[in-house]
């Protein structure tokens, strides 16, 4: 009698650990607080920016002085973050947050209360932006350490609103302190507004560099509230988790010059630019042109800012989408960050057509609501851009998130502090007209970028399926 065959069971593979430990609540609840966080550093630039004429008087100084005050500012805002994201990447997020926004803190204080003086407004104004700036970078590190790729577009694209909204809401809120009365109020006002934010830093945010605390399993049993620890240890074991490699200038440099890395930086400095642009000619196309008061100028910054909010989050959800879908298609491939990046290519065209249409709208001075419309368009386009290449460069390279994400802050202002320079001589030797078609062409040009890295780097399966 031959005996019954043993049935082999089936093997089958344990789970390996979450991405992250932090249950779904405690995720979106740091969301909220880095997303609050990365708000201050354009909102104070811009809160600064109705004021200027008054501070001449205020400070007895020329407009040349009060005009290098935001120079300042913006110099240390593009620098800064360098350094800043570089020591979050290595040594942990929390020191550098607890230290940067007190600085910011600080100064906003100081700047609400002390005597007007010249001397003191430039050393605060260099603190301001130390503080605020290199928040917006460590952000996305804290959302590239507890977000896996699956879902990080839809998680960046709600942070990054804070730097994108900043710009358009600034304007509106320092209008309301502009008098000789309230001036010292745009200052307080920030010092308030941060307050909170950096209490909830302090006592609720923990660590969560992966090189130090893995996938933050250590906190993820603890409340909601814990005692503020200035520097966390390691709890890993050595190398479970990449480190980056030390701050340099040559690591930077490798980082920029990298050939996808280097399109996808250039490109978003370029479309920034011309939104840029086009923000700096607000004043002149609504104020000088239609008639707008000061007060409707800042209105007319809603419309980017609208477009700029919802193409955020829509576009960080289809990303995620789209990238889910090519993950149920190929389960066993990989999925490359370069997949999406064809999205760009629908951002780039939207971002080109509204800006050439408000350049010809304005020139030719059409209803208001064409140039609104066709700026809303710029900002859609715009936010399409800068989610998707966020979502990229964070996925290329998860040791060095903040790092990445604050060079690419550094080649956007720079080309920021550009277009601001010349966008006069631009339109009186070319016209609205001609001056916005030309950056509507950079945008068309910034597509054969894409198209040539989706060619190199083998992301055809990605761009085919789009």
């Amino acid at each position: 009698m031959e005996s019954p065959k043993s049935e082999q069971q089936p093997l089958v593979t344990a789970p390996g650990p979450a991405y992250s430990a932090f249950s779904e609540k405690k995720k979106q609840f740091y969301l909220g607080i880095v997303t609050a966080a990365g708000f201050f550093g354009p909102l104070c630039g811009a809160v600064y920016l109705p004021s200027l004429i008054l501070y001449q008087d205020i400070f007895k100084s020329s407009r040349s002085v009060i005009n290098a005050t935001v120079s300042v500012y913006m110099a240390i805002f593009a620098v800064a973050p360098l350094v800043g994201a570089a020591a979050a990447d290595l040594g942990g997020r929390k020191t550098v947050y607890i230290v940067t926004l007190a600085s910011f803190l600080i100064a906003n204080i100081l700047l609400a209360s002390i005597p007007a003086n010249i001397g003191a407004l430039f050393v605060l104004r260099i603190f301001q932006a130390f503080g605020a700036c290199i928040v917006t970078s460590i952000g996305a590190g804290t959302i590239t350490d507890i977000f896996e790729p699956a879902r990080r577009a839809s998680a960046l694209a709600i942070f990054l609103l804070g730097p994108q909204l900043g710009p358009i809401l600034g304007p509106l809120i320092g209008g309301q302190f502009a008098t000789e009365s309230r001036w010292r109020w745009a200052f307080g006002f920030l010092a308030l507004a941060c307050t909170p934010v950096y209490l909830l830093i302090l006592f609720c945010l923990p660590e969560t560099l992966r090189c130090l605390v893995g996938n933050g399993e250590v906190f993820a049993k603890r409340g909601w509230i814990s005692f503020p620890r200035f520097r966390q240890k390691t709890l890993v074991e050595e190398g479970k988790y990449p480190k980056p490699p030390k701050p340099s200038l040559k690591n930077w440099v490798k980082m920029l010059t990298e050939p996808t890395q280097c399109i996808v930086f250039v490109n978003g400095a370029l479309s920034f630019a011309g939104l840029y642009l086009m923000y700096v000619s607000f004043p002149d196309v609504w104020g000088e042109r239609f008639g707008f008061s000061t007060q409707e100028v800042g209105y007319a910054y809603l419309s980017p800012g609208v477009a700029l909010f919802l193409a955020s989050l829509a576009t960080g959800r289809f990303s995620d989408w789209h990238r889910a879908r090519l993950a149920a298609r190929n389960p066993d491939k990989k999925i490359k960050p370069e997949t999406r990046l064809p999205i760009q290519i629908v951002g780039f065209i939207i971002s080109a057509a509204g800006k050439v249409m408000y350049g010809w709208f304005t020139r030719y001075n059409l209803h208001p609501v064409a140039g609104l419309t066709a700026s809303a368009l710029a900002g859609i386009g715009t936010a399409i851009i800068f989610v998707t290449s966020t979502s990229f460069q964070t996925e290329c390279a998860p040791s060095q998130a903040a790092t990445i994400v604050a060079l690419g802050g550094l080649l956007r202002n720079i080309a920021a502090a550009i277009s601001a320079a010349i966008v006069d001589s631009l339109v009186k030797s070319m016209g609205y007209g001609w001056c916005f078609t030309g950056l509507g062409m950079l945008d068309v040009v910034c597509v054969g970028g894409i198209l040539a890295i989706m060619w190199t780097r083998g992301g055809r399966d990605g761009f085919c399926r789009l």
